[in-house]
């Protein structure tokens, strides 16, 4: 009788861990599922964020289109007017006349850092039409004209351009727009070196 008894709670025991077995089994699936749709929405939202962080660039770009960035001018201890420097400079450097540079209306001229720089300060200013054609004058100087744009966008750019440098020697078209390179006249993506194209 004993024997029979023992076995019975065996029974009863083992059909107590098959259930508990059954029970985790479906926990499992259950949380398996959850997962699943976890991953799943986190990817999406990881793909809509990298689109709202993209139009974001974006629109800082589309603000800076105007803006230049004027290097190597030198800071005038007398004055802290950085649009009559900047008129001097283009005047002096970029060799236009006094009466255009006189007419040219900045909406927005200021300089960058604070001052204690060893360095000049570049400025920024907010015009853009005649400048720029005429910043061949500045080839071989220490000064610089240059378009401003997000940092973002400045870090791909320099990612960028030792590769636009290669592909110009080797005698292919080659030029940036924004963050964007293209090789004759093709746009240039690599999933290591332009991963926000993809």
């Amino acid at each position: 009788m004993e024997l029979h008894k023992q076995m019975k709670e065996m029974q009863v025991s083992l059909n107590f861990a098959y259930e508990k077995i059954d029970q985790l089994e479906s926990e499992n699936k259950s949380l398996n599922a959850t997962v699943d749709l976890l991953t799943k929405k986190t990817d999406t939202l990881a793909k809509e964020n990298k689109k709202i962080n993209e139009t974001v660039l974006d629109l800082q770009s589309r603000s800076m289109c105007d803006n230049l960035i004027f290097s190597g001018i030198p800071e005038n201890p007398t004055s802290d007017d950085p649009e009559a420097l900047l008129k001097d400079f283009m005047i002096s450097k970029l060799k236009l006349p006094p009466d255009t540079v006189d007419n040219i209306t900045f909406h927005r001229v200021h300089k960058l850092g604070g001052p204690k720089s060893k360095r000049p300060r570049p400025i920024i200013a907010k015009h853009k039409d005649l400048i720029k054609s005429k910043a061949r004058e500045l080839k071989g100087s220490n000064f610089g004209i240059n378009d401003q744009f997000p940092k973002e966008i400045n870090d791909r750019r320099k990612i960028l351009y030792p590769i636009m440098k290669q592909h110009r020697q080797n005698n292919k078209g080659a030029y940036m727009v924004v963050d964007k390179l293209y090789v004759d006249r093709q746009l240039y993506r690599s999933p290591s070196t332009t991963p926000w194209l993809f």
